[in-house]
């Protein structure tokens, strides 16, 4: 009888081990019917405020300005890669150059103020002599062959001169240069 005792023993931990088994299953299964309402509820709410802007954003787009908006944005992708730092970087090379060759009262250059744009650049300076534009000597270039060594730029000019002041020592020749941008600087 021993073998009946010990076989009803073993059925029971059997009987033990699925029904634990069981109740787990079953306390996992409501655990994930529980999350799952959660789950719909954040659902539910982030759809409630997709809906929201999608909203905004239909009456942005009645706005007056949005085609403006779109056609500066497509713009900016377009002309993303324009290495416009290096250009300005460049120049301003050439405006330091310029200026550290010689700060005596013979030879002098000044910049007043410049524009640079995707199509043209000017650049407004003083210089006490004309030379300075051109060629200072054999070894230093004018600021014309330095703005001709730029890749982008083409047809650089300088149309007119104006002379300010009558004395030798004060004497100054106000000029524009100007300059085309080619390829919008790429």
């Amino acid at each position: 009888m021993t073998t009946k005792a010990k076989q009803t023993t073993n059925y029971k931990q059997i009987f033990r081990v699925a029904l634990l088994i069981f109740v787990g299953l079953l306390i996992r299964w409501a655990y994930l019917k529980v999350s799952n309402v959660y789950v719909e509820y954040d659902i539910a709410r982030v759809q409630k405020k997709v809906s929201q802007k999608d909203a905004e954003f239909k009456e942005f787009a009645t706005m007056p300005g949005y085609n403006k908006l779109q056609y500066v944005k497509t713009l900016e992708q377009q002309n993303m890669m324009m290495p416009w730092s290096d250009h300005v970087n460049a120049i301003m090379k050439i405006f330091d150059d310029l200026l550290a060759v010689d700060q005596s009262d013979a030879f002098n250059i000044q910049f007043s103020d410049f524009e640079i744009s995707l199509e043209r650049i000017k650049l407004n300076g003083y210089v006490t002599n004309l030379s300075i534009l051109y060629q200072w000597s054999d070894t230093t270039k004018g600021l014309i062959s330095r703005f001709e060594e730029l890749d982008f730029l083409d047809k650089i000019s300088i149309k007119t001169y104006e002379k300010i002041g009558d004395r030798p020592g004060l004497k100054k020749y106000k000029f524009t240069l100007t300059a085309n941008v080619i390829n919008n600087g790429k």
